[in-house]
């Protein structure tokens, strides 16, 4: 096993001892309520705490009514009613062994009038560089800048006073101090704009107000920071080290946590799994090699090994793992006890963390981990009574079923036609920036094992044979099948494709197991408009097709992102899927095939365009199988089916299907 002696070492920062070097970062939850923290905060915070972590940076304080991008998003520090709210949170922290760091925040610009029926703010009167609304600023005056100062003093003293340990404040993202250091926002022409010593003269008034407010006890100030904006005519990590530094000289706080990023540039601040771990913790190096406080690296640190290798090599002297630890929350007792193969790793899907907030305005959640944010009502409990459960079908949703069942008592068998575990799961692995998603089969394989589930693979089931194994209870997970042919209700586009016979035409699925071969000319009906047809199209450009992705429709109702997928992973695929060659053509749809062509007709103009083809892959929803639910209708008590068999969607949802259905056996 590896040594993890390191990581599992007690640090200091100010005078507070940390059993460990793990941190969970502040990051948006959606559990506030009201404005003000929630109970649901207090259960989150409590399962990660139990789990062992040794610091937590509760979610981002708004400080100012002009940050606030609505309530369910951030909580209101100057609300009255916040400091009790907050102690309940400080206080499950320390009771579970952990250090509580308030991080507060102004949005700045990034933030939306459209949400806080306020102008939003900024050093200059430009337009944000990406925000919520991309709307033009108002220019702080110099008063009122005195007045943001004075709110950051504000809201760290109620931290102090619901027993936090410290608070962070957040210069970086893209968030009002950070705009004013960079030359992309700030253009102002006084004592705050022009030299780096300007630029840096809010940051600094900052942190020295909070730390005479705050006293030169115990309590701990650190600071967050972008060491990159990541952008054309943005501030570089060579500026970085010039003025972070300055922070550390003030000799006023107590750490740097060091991140990248502004909000245009987003993407790399929580980046998909098509970005390999660990990429942005040079820049924690560099900046370590400068100051004499501490330094946290952040970004996909998903491992303990890894984060072990950051501390030991001086990379840094704390290591955040938020995504980490959400995914779960016992990371760190596993991995201090050496159970390194019990932990489940999170894939950097972004579904359930980023994904439903930030597109659907949805608290989050995690596709692996469905207690997140329902840690009292998901909470797996014995079940009153020990019963045979029979799983059908061996996918991610099954064998969460099986799992989940076995933990609460039942005795459970789980038969799977093919001869893996993992189902449709293993066709995106197929892909090697979606490989990651293998971590979710393989960790729910470990558990299935683990408990001793009764496995039958290779084994197709009957309706007699449930009869005959005379189960208490049944879940049905057999998943989806293909659609056998292309009707208006199948691709959703209000019309159907006419194909004449000899065409060549797939699914995406057949492409991506081997089933299928394309041609050199290759266009894909991207129907479903989600990730299958992106990768299917990365997959065919990097057998060296020639790849047109086709898709009908540039937005969805919900959001100007017209992939059902978060905006991050969308960009990093967007990217690689254009540095590969692929052509997308979007507001289109297939409306003809035939052998060597395909004609596809724009869905606003209604003129129609004629591609070459050798072959058309189609690329949409398939239908629920649900033979084997129908057959046993009325001759099971408890007959129960979920994921894809109940309804095609994603694994997030078969994953949560299955918690729900076995927790109710």
């Amino acid at each position: 096993m590896p040594e993890l002696t390191d990581l599992f070492t007690p640090f200091k920062i100010r005078n507070t001892m940390i059993r460990n070097r793990i941190v969970q970062s502040a990051h948006i939850t959606g559990f506030v309520k009201d404005g003000l923290p929630s109970d649901r905060h207090a259960n989150y915070y409590e399962a990660r705490a139990k789990g062992g972590i040794g610091l937590i940076i509760t979610e981002a304080v708004a400080v100012s009514p002009y940050t606030a991008v609505n309530m369910k998003t951030a909580s209101q520090g100057y609300f009255e009613g916040f400091t009790p709210r907050a102690r309940k949170l400080a206080e499950v922290i320390h009771a579970n062994g952990a250090k509580a760091i308030m991080q507060i925040a102004h949005g700045g610009s990034v933030m939306s009038g459209y949400y806080t029926w306020l102008q939003s703010q900024g050093p200059s009167g430009i337009p944000a560089v990406a925000g919520l609304g991309g709307e033009v600023p108002a220019a702080l005056s110099v008063e009122e800048i005195k007045d943001v100062v004075k709110a950051h003093v504000d809201v760290a003293l109620k931290a102090k006073e619901a027993g936090y340990d410290g608070v962070e404040l957040h210069f970086g993202h893209g968030y009002l101090v950070h705009q004013f250091i960079s030359p992309i926002h700030n253009v102002r022409k006084d004592a705050y704009g022009g030299s780096l010593e300007n630029r840096m003269r809010f940051s600094l008034e900052i942190i020295d107000a909070v730390r005479k407010a705050v006293g030169d006890g115990d309590f701990i100030v650190g600071v967050r920071g972008s060491a990159d904006e990541l952008l054309p005519g943005g501030y570089t990590l060579e500026d970085a080290k010039q003025f972070m530094p300055m922070w550390a000289r003030t000799g006023k706080i107590d750490y740097i946590n060091v991140t990248v990023a502004q909000s245009r540039s987003f993407m790399w601040a929580i980046p998909p799994m098509m970005v390999p771990p660990r990429p942005f913790v040079y820049c924690a190096a560099e900046i370590k090699q400068l100051v004499d406080i501490p330094v946290f690296a952040v970004i996909r640190i998903n491992d303990p090994v890894t984060a072990n290798e950051i501390i030991k090599n001086h990379e840094a002297d704390m290591v955040i793992m938020t995504r980490a630890t959400l995914c779960d929350p016992e990371l760190p007792n596993k991995a201090r006890e050496g159970r390194l193969d019990d932990i489940r790793q999170c894939i950097a899907c972004n579904e359930g963390c980023w994904e439903r907030l930030l597109k659907h305005h949805e608290p989050i959640t995690c596709l692996q981990n469905p207690e997140v944010g329902r840690e009292v009502e998901f909470a797996i409990k014995p079940a009153p009574v020990p019963k045979k459960v029979m799983v059908v079908g061996g996918g991610v949703g099954g064998m969460k079923a099986a799992v989940v069942a076995r933990r609460r008592g039942h005795k459970v068998s789980l038969y799977e036609k093919n001869g893996e575990l993992g189902g449709a799961i293993l066709i995106t692995t197929k892909v090697p920036s979606r490989q990651e998603f293998g971590q979710a089969v393989r960790y729910l394989k470990h558990e299935v094992e683990q408990l001793g589930v009764d496995v039958h693979l290779n084994t197709e089931v009957t309706a007699d044979m449930v009869l005959k194994e005379k189960p208490d209870a049944v879940i049905v997970a057999t998943g989806a099948v293909a659609i056998d042919d292309v009707r208006p209700e199948v691709v959703g586009t209000g019309s159907s494709i006419e194909i004449e016979p000899g065409t060549h035409v797939v699914t995406a699925e057949d492409v991506l197991e081997g089933k299928a071969k394309c041609g050199k000319k290759v266009v894909i009906a991207d129907q479903q408009n989600y990730m299958k047809g992106m990768v299917t199209a990365e997959f065919l450009a990097d057998q060296g097709k020639d790849v047109t992705l086709v898709m009908p429709l540039p937005i969805r109702y919900i959001s100007a992102n017209p992939y059902e997928v978060d905006h991050l992973t969308l960009a990093v695929q967007t990217a690689t899927l254009k540095a590969k060659g692929v052509k997308r053509v979007s507001d289109c749809e297939v409306k003809q095939a035939r052998p060597g062509k395909v004609v596809i007709r724009d869905v606003f103009t209604e003129k129609n365009e004629e591609l070459d083809a050798d072959t058309l892959v189609l690329s949409y929803w398939r239908k629920a199988e649900t033979r084997l639910y129908d057959e046993l209708q009325g001759k099971i008590k408890e007959l129960h089916k979920i994921g894809d068999a109940l309804s095609p969607r994603r694994s997030i949802n078969a994953i949560y299907d299955a918690h729900k259905v076995a927790m109710d056996i």
